[in-house]
């Protein structure tokens, strides 16, 4: 990952020292599991806990000739031990090593990316409380509906966060997971108990049945998880460009005292954490296809995974725990502009009761078409847009006054209608 998107608590977790830590601590805790049924000598398990540890450069020499990094990886144990290196990687596979480790660096990736997208339900939380009251202009394809209140906006982003936690929450409770279960996934060359061990110690779950790998629907969940999430952060830095546009104005980005918005233009303030916030979404969602490909292995296994693995999940969780957190920050600095927004409905000129004063009349004039009053009322609407007239003041004009009396419609004309239930789904909510 290019450092303008690496996440130091990430890049600790995939860097090389501490991936092979972990490889290493699997190895001693499968020799552990053989000593605890009588097979390693707790002598020899003593000097392997006591003289093992990770050389990167003697690994990297070895693996000039072995052209495979475990064998490396082991034969540089073995050359710290005496000859209890005979018990390094008994009974087990590569993957038992690799895949039981990338779950376990999973496991605190995951644990990671949770606590910033609670932190930020908790910030859309404190923003819909906040607003519930406020009213701002509704818009269906991009064009004024109704008013609605703001603060459901910010709920309605709370609860899809609180969704995608709860997939979140699924997936990896399916990939957290030890392995080892040897070349075949049969445990022909070892106990079952061995599995129990390791995942005990690393707090995993047990793969129930795998090959000699990890099966990778699992992962590929995990990565939809992710780009399901990162659908819903480019929702939320869509609405936010849409919202700062020049022509709408009614929230904008944060902008710090120093800060440039333009090379060129200096009146311009651009929503830059949005834009990067929706491309960083979209190299996301990119990577579910490789995910889904990476599950169609040959027979019980092969590696054509393996090595686009190790770019995917160190680079997935940089760039996800990234855009989560400038999304946080973003919102958390959010500039709603109030006046703008009450403008905005000033400006309407009432046009946004037309569906009110259709339901009523229908609901209480039993003698009348919805297509006639639906025409009636159509028709005044467009002349409102063609001539910025107040809909209250046309409407009151027209022949919907053979269906309702102008005391009874003139009554209809209330912005707090809009907000009528606002409290009860706040109530569904929080």
């Amino acid at each position: 990952m290019i450092n303008r998107y690496t996440v130091a608590d990430i890049e600790n977790i995939w860097n090389d020292e501490n991936k092979y830590n972990i490889w290493l601590k699997v190895e001693q805790l499968v020799c552990e599991a053989w000593a605890k049924i009588g097979v390693i000598p707790n002598k020899d398990i003593e000097l392997i806990n006591q003289k093992t540890h990770v050389d990167l450069k003697r690994m990297a020499i070895i693996e000039e000739v072995t052209k495979h990094d475990v064998v490396a990886f082991t034969r540089m144990l073995s050359e710290q031990l005496g000859l209890e290196s005979k018990w390094i990687h008994l009974g087990i596979t590569s993957t038992d090593i690799v895949d039981t480790a990338q779950n376990y660096m999973i496991k605190e990736s995951n644990q990671i990316l949770f606590k910033e997208l609670y932190q930020i339900t908790e910030v859309l939380k404190k923003m819909a409380i906040a607003n519930e009251e406020v009213l701002i202009m509704g818009r269906t394809h991009g064009m004024y509906g109704e008013p609605t209140s703001l603060g459901l906006k910010f709920a309605l982003w709370y609860e899809e966060f609180m969704r995608q936690i709860e997939r979140f929450e699924l997936a990896a409770s399916h990939i957290e997971v030890a392995k080892i279960s040897g070349s075949m996934g049969n445990y022909a060359n070892l106990e079952l108990e061995i599995e129990d061990y390791v995942a005990d110690k690393l707090e995993l779950g047990i793969d129930s049945l795998s090959t000699q790998v990890t099966q990778r629907d699992r992962h590929a969940f995990l990565i939809e998880v992710f780009a399901n999430i990162a659908s819903t952060l480019e929702k939320v830095a869509t609405e936010i460009r849409l919202f700062q546009r020049s022509d709408v104005n009614e929230m904008a980005e944060g902008f710090a005292k120093n800060q440039k918005g333009s090379s060129s233009m200096p009146h311009k303030k651009n929503p830059i954490s949005s834009e990067n916030i929706s491309g960083l979404a979209r190299y996301i969602r990119a990577q579910v296809i490789v995910g889904l490909e990476n599950n169609n292995l040959w027979h019980e296994r092969d590696i054509s995974h393996s090595s686009n693995e190790r770019i995917i999940f160190p680079d997935i969780y940089n760039v996800l725990v990234y855009a989560v957190r400038r999304m946080k920050d973003t919102l958390e600095n959010l500039v709603i502009n109030y006046d703008v927004i009450n403008q905005h409905i000033a400006d309407a000129k009432n046009i946004y009761f037309s569906q009110r004063v259709l339901t009523y009349v229908l609901m209480f004039n039993k003698e009348v078409t919805r297509e006639t009053v639906y025409d009636i009322i159509q028709e005044a609407t467009l002349e409102c847009l063609r001539d910025h007239a107040d809909f209250k003041t046309t409407i009151l004009k027209s022949k919907i006054v053979d269906y309702i009396s102008e005391s009874e419609l003139a009554l209809l004309f209330d912005n707090e209608f809009f907000m009528r239930q606002t409290k009860k789904i706040f109530k569904k909510i929080f």
